[in-house]
């Protein structure tokens, strides 16, 4: 064994309460973000879908390490299984995020959808420039 290396050995129960904790933080995230634009005098939880929508339409993944660091939070199953799915309770939580992105990759008009968040709000226009390829 090497004197640098030191693997740790983890029980199943460790792992599925580490995944139970980690399933959340992306819920987390979605609503300290609309939070946040709240108190700026945004529209927030309109603006978090319209920005998870618009993500999904034209995603950002290719454009460097923000775009794909940007993708990845906005899009509401990214790296969840197929048994996460399974569970309802999360599945009802995150139906408005994933609906959200449904919606943007079946490119509906994300701001109409989602019209209490004005064009001049829209938290992908703030970051970045949207464009039709």
């Amino acid at each position: 064994m090497s004197r640098y290396y030191f693997i740790k050995e983890v029980s199943r129960e460790e792992r599925d309460a580490d995944l139970l904790t980690r399933r959340d933080e992306r819920l987390v995230f979605y609503k300290s973000l609309a939070d946040m634009l709240e108190m700026k005098g945004f529209s927030g939880q309109d603006c978090v879908l319209r920005a998870i929508c618009e993500n999904a339409q034209y995603p950002l993944e290719e454009e460097g390490l923000v775009g794909e660091i940007i993708h990845i939070l906005l899009t509401p199953d990214y790296g969840h299984s197929a048994f996460e799915k399974q569970d309802s309770d999360w599945s009802d939580v995150m139906s408005m995020y994933e609906d959200a992105a449904t919606a943007g990759k079946q490119m509906f008009n994300c701001g109409y959808i989602y019209n209490g968040c004005p064009e001049e709000q829209s938290l992908l226009d703030l970051i970045s420039v949207l464009r039709d390829e």
